[in-house]
């Protein structure tokens, strides 16, 4: 059962990554969340066009929320001494 949930947990990152490249790119044309959201729908874009309207679960340039804990620079500062 472990590499099912394992599975599962990567595809949720997965789309939590596409969600917010769909999201970067509807803003790269000026468009709102909500506006995207429609026209994503008409299109059949269904899963998407919903999960672009909640808040982000990723930084797509950075960290996954949640999976780790992020370091202050002070910490950083003290590991590398």
């Amino acid at each position: 059962m472990s590499k099912e949930i394992e599975f599962l947990k990567g595809v949720d990152k997965l789309h939590a990554f596409y969600t917010e490249n769909v999201r970067m790119l509807a803003h790269a044309y000026d468009l709102e969340d909500e506006e995207a959201a429609q026209l994503l729908g008409r299109y059949d874009y269904r899963n998407v066009s919903r999960s672009i309207l909640r808040p982000p679960r990723v930084d797509p340039l950075g960290q996954i929320i949640g999976d780790q804990p992020q370091q202050s620079d002070s910490d950083e500062d003290s590991q590398g001494s």
